[in-house]
């Protein structure tokens, strides 16, 4: 009884101690629009940036537009391109894989918008919002840049809410799994004993 113990104490150590490993190594990578460009950050579970991932840029119908490397602070940015939505691929190396999508509404109706409208060129008279020095699409393009600068903070903060640990299912999952082990390894004994 005392090596089975022994043996049981060892399985639930290595169980533990291999979930937290494959866990500290999870990978994460969280894109945003901001203005004409794409933004996008990578870390692992950790905290720890990802410096020198591969970030891979597929269009809605999986066509490849582009690749790069994070920098020293997992970010990554590029200008955004004409697409329906895109796919944003992090490849850390040694399987460390994740993926963002970013659909067509957050790239803007057609990619590549700019936060910042062009104002038409007018032939004719004036029109009052601009004999206030101020134009209507110069206002929106002000209160855009302004949006995005006050929501960066809550994008990121969403971003890292969705890195969630195990839940308590999880957890109640795994002991259900290692006491199915322990009732396995138990049958098979008294079966050896009852043979002999």
């Amino acid at each position: 009884m005392k090596q089975f113990l022994k043996v049981f104490g060892l399985i639930c150590a290595l169980i533990f101690i291999g979930h937290g490993m494959a866990r500290a190594h999870k990978v994460t990578i969280f894109a945003w629009v901001e203005g004409d460009r794409v933004f996008t950050e990578s870390k692992f579970s950790g905290g720890k940036k990802v410096q020198g991932g591969t970030v891979t840029v597929l269009d809605s119908a999986g066509k490849q537009l582009l690749e790069g490397k994070t920098d020293d602070n997992g970010e990554f940015s590029f200008k955004t391109p004409d697409a329906d939505g895109l796919t944003i691929i992090l490849t850390a190396g040694m399987g460390h894989r994740n993926q963002w999508t970013l659909s067509a509404a957050e790239l803007g109706a057609t990619g590549g918008n700019s936060a910042a409208p062009a104002v038409e060129e007018q032939s004719g008279p004036v029109s009052p919002a601009l004999v206030g020095g101020v134009s209507a699409a110069e206002v929106e393009a002000i209160v855009a840049r302004q949006l995005e600068e006050k929501l960066r903070p809550l994008t990121h903060m969403v971003a890292e809410s969705r890195e969630k640990g195990p839940s308590v299912a999880d957890i109640f999952g795994g002991i259900g799994y290692i006491l199915g082990l322990v009732g396995l390894g138990a049958y098979v004994r008294y079966r050896r004993e009852n043979r002999s």
